[in-house]
């Protein structure tokens, strides 16, 4: 699974330098990733309750931002640290407390909209919350983490669920 997660955020190095001209997208988009998160850090922020491929992600790297808009910041995604994902996930049950489903994790944030990465706590995979659609309209975009980031990496950080649900 460490392998599975490194290679998929290794993938996005390549955007490292921004440039325009990635994809369909018209803004100066670049992508980097932080240094890890220390083990102790994941254990206080979790005590031990988070999935392996979130767990292997922090380990990897604390932080991302995938394709982001580095002159205006209306376009990205944030892969939030392990003490920014307790504290949106905290926001998150109070924010949908019709949606939530127990296990959910906010593992990330779309810049320039109010979309949510979430790992389900149901075996669902990674969604994204839609700030006002109930959770059965809300885009299943993987089975996994690691699916989710490769997908996101081959659409050039387009919203690839997007497209696939209006198909």
């Amino acid at each position: 699974m460490e392998n599975d997660i490194s290679g998929a955020l290794d993938s996005f190095r390549a955007f490292e330098e921004p440039r325009h001209g990635v994809g369909t997208n018209p803004f100066k988009l670049g992508c980097s990733l932080a240094d890890p998160a220390p083990h102790d850090e994941i254990e206080k922020t979790w005590r031990g309750d988070v999935p392996t491929e979130l767990h292997w992600l922090w380990l990897t790297s604390r932080t991302v931002r995938l394709f982001e808009d580095v002159e205006y910041g209306q376009w990205g995604l944030v892969l939030l640290s392990p003490e920014q994902a307790a504290a949106r996930t905290i926001e998150f049950y109070d924010t949908y407390p019709d949606d939530a489903v127990r296990g959910d994790i906010v593992i990330g944030e779309f810049l320039g909209d109010l979309e949510l990465l979430v790992l389900s706590g149901d075996g669902e995979g990674v969604l994204v919350a839609l700030p006002l659609d109930p959770r059965a309209h809300w885009y299943r975009v993987a089975p996994s983490l690691t699916e989710a980031l490769t997908k996101y990496r081959t659409a050039l950080g387009s919203k690839y669920w997007e497209d696939v649900a209006s198909a």
